[in-house]
């Protein structure tokens, strides 16, 4: 008998989901009876398996298991249960059906996989940032990067700040990983994707999302009065409608210190559209509506944008005003520690002067020598020491006002600008300053030296008698 080629396809069409086949991201289990063609299906699998790193395992109805010599001689149990195991890691995902594939599209590990492979024959598409395109069931190991895209830094959680989830975590947190970044065809797996992806999407428009007294979803729309509406999944979605509610989804998930005025914005337009009597499906109630709720939404945060605009530039007129004085006054405190060392100096050089003229007229010993070095030193070390001390105390206590006053500043800016117009320029002056100081200690130990071997050679540098 001719081996089968290595594949999972005729497992997945002998056994459909929904018929005894459950999966997830990381394993598909099938339970119930043998079927014609059990055979040639599970060879194939298990070829499969060992070509590609999977794992398949074989039970009979007592969950003894069956050795493959037994399955590959036609040996098959009347009841089966079989499990195959899904690599773990990596930066792809398998499914064998593609509701399966839908139904996990929430689960951590599809969240981790930048390639989302499904059995079945459709063009390729994306899905947030992530791959979704077609397999054969044949081939596992190629990992197909093309079609990924790159998606944003951080993505909108409409749980926190847009809509309010009361639903006790049954709404998705992650939409982002639901919203395709154009139209997707109208037929097949991309259009099943598109009609489970609106069931999630659709929440986003809502105020609130709670539960029901049978179980069921059901979102609130706040306005002039606040209505509830049941929050079935679609049924009928024509194309136009899923491009609308894709537009508004995208329009509405971009990660922004303004998501709340835009969702805010959105939720006041689209609430007037909704007719009354539509209580009974949200779907229905404001599909018809997307299109002009966000159009009038786009109007209303443009001329928004405009005067935070303006508002926004006065506001960093006012902080490069502020970031300069701070600047200025450390770097006052930057100069006024290198005029204290040049103070300094002045004083060891008449000090130096002093014990020439003195050692002129008389013969001082060694030792007095060294108690006038260690006077001189001791005054000049610290006049600086206490002008540093001064120096320092005053500048941490200028940065505690600073951190206070850039907590309110950060509210208005965004990182990026609160770090270049802020952050950055007192960061240097600090700097400037420490070096300055550390700098000023190092040139006094270098003048010290210096004044002291001067002052014990003076007696053998003047005239003598």
């Amino acid at each position: 008998m001719t081996r089968p080629t290595p594949s999972l396809r005729l497992l997945a069409e002998l056994h459909p989901a929904g018929d005894g086949a459950l999966e997830d991201a990381d394993g598909w289990r099938y339970a119930g009876t043998a079927k014609p063609g059990e055979t040639e299906a599970l060879r194939a699998a298990h070829d499969f398996a060992s070509a590609n790193g999977w794992s398949i395992e074989v039970r009979d109805g007592e969950f003894e298991p069956v050795a493959e010599r037994d399955l590959f001689a036609g040996e098959v149990p009347r009841d089966l249960n079989i499990l195959v195991t899904k690599p773990v890691g990596g930066s792809a995902a398998w499914f064998l059906a593609p509701g399966a594939a839908l139904k996990a599209w929430d689960d951590a590990r599809v969240g981790q996989s930048d390639t989302i492979h499904v059995l079945g024959d459709f063009g390729p598409f994306r899905a947030g940032a992530k791959a979704v395109v077609p397999w054969d069931g044949t081939v596992a190991a190629v990992h197909v990067r093309e079609a990924a895209g790159e998606g944003p830094d951080a993505v909108a959680d409409v749980r926190r700040g847009l809509v309010r989830d009361l639903s006790g975590g049954r709404m998705p947190g992650d939409l982002f990983r639901w919203t395709p970044p154009g139209p997707l065809p109208a037929d097949g797996f991309p259009a099943a994707f598109m009609r489970a992806a609106a069931g999630r999407l659709m929440l986003a428009l809502a105020s609130e999302v709670e539960t029901a007294e049978d179980g069921s979803l059901r979102v609130v729309l706040h306005g002039l009065r606040k209505r509830a509406f049941r929050a079935a999944p679609p049924g009928d979605c024509p194309p136009s409608r899923l491009e609308a509610l894709r537009e508004a989804a995208q329009w509405l998930l971009v990660p922004s210190r303004d998501a709340e005025a835009r969702h805010q914005m959105f939720v006041r337009r689209l609430e007037p559209l909704v007719p009354d009597g539509r209580e009974d499906d949200w779907w229905e109630a404001i599909s018809p509506h997307l299109d002009e709720a966000l159009s009038g939404a786009r109007t209303e945060y443009r001329t928004f944008v405009t005067s935070k605009s303006a508002d926004l530039m006065k506001t960093m007129t006012e902080v490069r005003k502020g970031v300069a004085e701070d600047v200025d006054r450390i770097v006052g405190r930057t100069n006024r520690m290198s005029q204290a060392f040049v103070g300094g100096l002045g004083v060891l050089a008449a000090g130096l002067g002093v014990r020439i003229a003195t050692s002129a007229a008389s013969q001082a010993g060694t030792l007095s020598t060294l108690i006038f070095c260690a006077v001189v030193l001791f005054v000049t070390w610290s006049g600086l020491r206490l002008n540093e001390l001064v120096s320092t105390r005053s500048l941490v206590s200028d940065l505690r006002h600073l951190r206070r006053w850039h907590s309110r500043l950060h509210q208005s800016l965004t990182r990026a600008e609160y770090r270049a117009l802020a952050v950055s320029p007192v960061i240097e002056a600090v700097k400037l300053y420490n070096e300055t100081r550390r700098r000023t200690r190092q040139a006094f130990v270098v003048a010290a030296w210096v004044f002291c071997l001067l002052v014990l050679v003076a007696p053998v540098m003047g005239p003598s008698p």
